[in-house]
């Protein structure tokens, strides 16, 4: 499995973890999250366990709606707060 599956992955199993009301099959890599009830509150926590599930910090211009928008674009900001 390549490291942006893995990446996708436990985004997912994080973004299921933190709305409730979300199960897997609804939830796609371009699901808009926020129409899916993602609100500042649980963005907050997204944010924080996903800085913890990958060990990485996010700066305050990337919190921003744009790239917690869907897992897709969550993946593209984890794997470059990585570095790779």
């Amino acid at each position: 499995m390549k490291n942006i599956d893995l990446i996708k992955e436990k985004t997912k199993n994080v973004v299921l973890n933190t709305l409730p009301n979300i199960n897997s099959e609804d939830l796609s890599d371009s699901s808009n999250l926020f129409s899916m009830g993602l609100d500042s509150v649980n963005a907050m926590t997204l944010v924080l366990k996903l800085q913890n599930n990958f060990d990485i910090k996010f700066a305050v211009n990337d919190i921003n709606a744009e790239n917690f928008q869907s897992i897709a674009s969550i993946v593209r900001l984890i794997d470059e707060k990585q570095g790779r």
